[in-house]
């Protein structure tokens, strides 16, 4: 069958109707194939798209410097994988880009494997039974005295639903809300691998907001789908500063509550990056360079932090890989894929690591400060008692 393109669209249309065309099948072929919780952000407008001619699939990507970034698996049919990737590598060598597939789960590597990719470990997923998950039991204690927390402050979980009615209050709060959590980072917006709230069309996106007792929003999450909508995957999650603990936790329950009345399957919390890169029988140097990243460069982004966030929920987890053409990793392949991620480039990551190396320099600084401010009130301790027992000694014994 021709599933081209160019067979796609007619002679008098403008690129944004076209655009607006592509966007409509990738979305009916989401609905369809997606099996990679990544597979909605292919709906975002940093997305290009590849469509199969040979199958039904498409594949998202963004290209950078010289090379193909796929976001996630390509979407289509698991026994049209083998297919979709050759006609995605000829495509990349066509246009004379290296390739590189982001997110990747390990259902598919033996695809990747046998069309002579590379493969590396780059973090693991946070993925949740629907139906049998709940916060009982110990490895969830904190989870839930955070949302019991929640609960005792008033606080309320309800869904927005903009396409059925608009409320610019309620969206003019999720504005806030991440504009402030915006400027507490140390890096620009990512992208690429983490979406928008996308409210301006309609889409499959779910959003559930929490509210205190005074009706003002304390934190939001957005819901993307995957497995023809029997998997949600928290993409967005955000909460107001100084707002009481147990909000997301409050969150998460209600809206697995309601998956679960729904029939949902599995929900993910989503990726971990570059947690766990060493738990392979034999790690690159590309995979133990991702885990110093994970121990030593929280500063840039929190890397530790974000693991610990998921897995009080008690998920399992779930190794996902960047694989890649030519096999071999290159720094200029790396970079190019952290370009993608952030919006203000791969010179933002300069910059942010430039700033710890300063941060860490001025606590040196401050901690050298404060041990030779201890040395000297310790001297002049010392000093003083010296003082003290020459005086003693002149007055003599008591009579």
């Amino acid at each position: 069958m021709d599933t081209s393109i160019e067979s796609m669209h007619t002679e008098n249309e403008t690129p944004a109707e076209r655009r607006e065309a592509d966007w409509l099948r990738v979305r009916s072929l989401l609905r369809k194939y997606a099996f990679n919780s990544l597979a909605y952000l292919s709906l975002e407008d940093d997305k290009q798209w590849f469509f199969s001619e040979k199958v039904d699939g498409v594949a998202s990507y963004a290209l950078s410097g010289h090379t193909m970034v796929v976001c996630g698996d390509p979407v289509c049919r698991h026994e049209d994988l083998p297919v979709f990737l050759r006609e995605i590598l000829d495509y990349a060598e066509s246009i004379h880009r290296h390739l590189i597939f982001l997110g990747t789960l390990e259902t598919c590597l033996s695809a990747y494997r046998e069309a002579g990719l590379g493969i590396y470990k780059s973090g693991e997923e946070a993925v949740f039974s629907v139906p049998t998950w709940s916060m009982a039991g110990g490895k969830c204690a904190k989870a839930r005295s955070n949302y019991h927390t929640a609960v005792h402050h008033g606080l309320t979980v309800h869904e927005y639903k903009p396409y059925e009615k608009r409320d610019p209050a309620i969206e003019q709060e999720m504005k806030d809300i991440s504009a402030q959590w915006f400027d507490e980072k140390h890096t620009s917006r990512l992208q690429f691998a983490v979406g928008t709230m996308m409210l301006d069309r309609e889409c499959d996106k779910r959003y559930f907001y929490a509210v205190d007792g005074d009706g003002i929003m304390q934190g939001f999450h957005v819901l993307n789908p995957y497995l023809s909508g029997k998997g949600w995957i928290v993409d967005i999650m955000r909460r107001r500063d100084g707002c009481p603990h147990g909000v997301m936790e409050l969150l998460f329950h209600d809206e697995m509550e309601l998956l679960k009345k729904e029939g949902a399957a599995e929900a993910s919390f989503g990726i971990a990056p570059l947690f766990n890169t060493e738990d392979e029988p034999h790690p690159t140097a590309f995979e133990k360079g991702e885990h110093y990243v994970f121990e030593n460069m929280n500063y840039i982004y929190g890397f530790k932090s974000l693991y610990e966030a998921k897995n009080k929920f008690n998920p399992t987890w779930k190794n996902v890989y960047i694989v890649c053409s030519p096999r071999h990793m290159s720094l200029l392949m790396d970079k190019d894929m952290c370009t993608v991620l952030d919006t203000a480039g791969f010179s933002d990551y300069v910059r942010a690591f430039a700033d710890m190396i300063a941060e860490e320099h001025r606590e040196k600084v401050e901690e050298h400060k404060e041990k030779v401010e201890e040395r000297k009130e310790q001297a002049e301790e010392r000093r003083e008692e010296k003082v003290k027992e020459r005086e003693e000694k002149k007055e003599g014994p008591v009579s």
